[in-house]
Formats: structure tokens, sequence, C-alpha cells
């Protein structure tokens, strides 16, 4: 926990305060983002981004199909991650967005069942490995389509529900005296906008989340990045980076921040470009990587936040 709420406190400070630009509403563009772990977590299928333990060396991910998806897990020795394997508590139902607390204790992640719809629920993590998975109160799941959470250090959450209409809006849980209060709309995502997929600073001093609506003409999910400021959060700024219009513009989505602040990760339908001409190597290489990535699925890409932290 000390670790965790350290590294949000820093990164606040320098996303907030320390840069300028960013306090005043000019968002640096971040750099080129990289193609996270190809052929582990980055694979021909559609792979989310990963989320990671407090102390990075596991992490968790959902990947699926055209209709269902399982959440997958990975541990990383000596630097080089394990084949992803079905996380234990996964697989009987469709799930996706595993996202850990703070203190690395429990994850919470979205799991779609017969009589209930797509809900948040909580499952512990133990000495011996993962627990009995519990849903989490209707404070939380204040329906029945129920999207990615973010759990900040006094344990609320932020969650996006979707509504009978198909209108995405962001949420807070506030977790008070061992109970979760019912979840309230922030006050910037009206429904209107598509806005989904929140990723919170521990200390909620900033989020970064998707939205397909932000954007007049253009109904992709984009990332965008929001300040509390006295108490307040900032109108939503478009968070850009190096590329994002190669290619035309990519579907980006689920963000997750790195244990140490430094990294954003995020899934992306984007792939590298090809050049032509090209030679016969170029091609069997250019094969090689669709069997990896770079096949139109969607995969999780990295980038620095070093503009961002200057």
């Amino acid at each position: 926990m000390r670790f965790t709420v350290l590294w949000s406190s820093v990164l606040a400070v320098c996303l907030a305060a320390a840069h300028p630009a960013a306090a005043a509403g000019a968002v640096p563009t971040l750099g080129t983002p990289h193609i996270f772990a190809p052929g582990a977590l980055s694979g021909p299928q559609n792979d989310g981004s990963p989320a990671f333990s407090p102390d990075g060396n596991t992490m968790l991910f959902s990947r699926s199909g055209a209709n269902w998806g399982v959440i997958m897990e990975s541990d990383r020795t000596g630097g080089t991650w394990s084949e992803p394997r079905v996380a234990s508590f996964s697989g009987q139902w469709s799930e996706w967005a595993p996202e850990f607390s703070p203190d690395g204790r429990y994850v919470i992640y979205v799991s779609v069942r017969k009589g209930i719809g797509a809900n948040l629920w909580r499952v512990d993590r133990t000495a011996t490995g993962w627990g009995t998975p519990d849903r989490l109160p209707d404070a939380v799941n204040i329906g029945k389509s129920i999207w990615k959470s973010s759990i900040v250090s006094d344990g609320s959450i932020y969650l996006t529900a979707i509504d009978q209409k198909g209108n995405k809006r962001l949420y807070r849980s506030q977790f008070a005296d061992g109970v979760y209060q019912p979840a309230q709309p922030l006050p910037f995502s009206s429904g209107t906008t598509g806005d989904d997929d929140p990723e919170v600073a521990h200390d909620e001093s900033f989020m970064i989340f998707a939205s397909d609506g932000r954007i007049a003409g253009d109904t992709k999910d984009h990332l965008f990045i929001s300040f509390k400021r006295g108490g307040t959060w900032s109108e939503p700024e478009r968070l850009r980076y190096q590329g994002d219009e190669v290619n035309g513009p990519s579907t980006d989505n689920e963000p997750h921040l790195s244990p140490d602040g430094r990294t954003l990760y995020f899934s992306s339908d984007r792939y590298l470009t090809v050049t032509f001409p090209r030679t016969i190597e170029q091609a069997r290489a250019d094969l090689a990587r669709m069997r990896e990535f770079g096949n139109g699925s969607t995969n999780a890409w990295s980038v620095p936040l070093d503009p961002l932290r200057s």
C-alpha cells in the first residue's frame, strides 16, 4: 500500500503541478508507443492491456474472441514473462478487465453471468493463490452492464455503467466504514459522450479514460485525461501520442498505469506501417509478425509518460 500510494502521489504532482502546461490545460504529446510483450500477451488474439501487481511481477489481462473473454495470468522471472495461463478464478464465464487493488490484496474484474449481466466481482489474493470470487454489492453494480473499474487508495471504486439505450457514463462509489456507497456519476460524464474504462491515480489527482463521443465525426475510442483541481475534475482533454493518426486513428481504450507510474499501457487495434516496395525477407518478416500481432486484432501497447512528468 505504502509504495503504491507513493508513486501515485509523485506522478500526480508531476502531472498537475510540476508540469505547468498540464496544469494550464495544454497536455503534452506522449512519445511513440510500442507493442508490449509480443508473442506472450500481444498475440494473434484480441488482448486487453495488462494490470500489474504492485511489485510488477504478476500481470492479468483479458483475452477475447468474437463474443467472449477470459482473464489470463503471467508471472515475471528474470525479466521474462511466463506463458500466459487462464487465471484460476476465470474461465467459467465470459470475463474481462481485471484491476488490482492498490495494495495488491484483491482484484476486481467484469464477469458476465446468466441472469445477472455484466457486473463487477472481487477475488482475494492469498498466500496459496486466488480465493473464491464474490459479486460486489448493488451500490457498485447499479445495473446489468457495469464495466472496467479503477480502485483508489481509500478503496473507493470508479466504474463504467452502460444504460439500456447503450449510453456509457463514468461513476464513483465511495468506500466508507467498510461499506460501498451508491455510485454517483462524475460531473463531466453526462452519458452522451460515450465515456468508459477509467484509470484513476490512487490519490485521485488525475484519471485517464476512453471515450467514443468527444471528437466530432469520430466514433472510435480515444484516450482522454482529466485532473482534479481544488476537489473538482477538470474538463477532459485528448491524450495524444506520436503517430496516433498514422494509417488513420485507431481504437484506443482500457488504459492502465505501470506500478512505478512511468508507463501507460492501453489496448489498441493500431498496427505497424508496412512500406512498399519491400524485399522478400521483409515480406516474410511481416507474415511472421502477423502470427503474433499486427493482424487487426486488439493488442497491448505501452508509452512512457515522461512528457507529462517533466
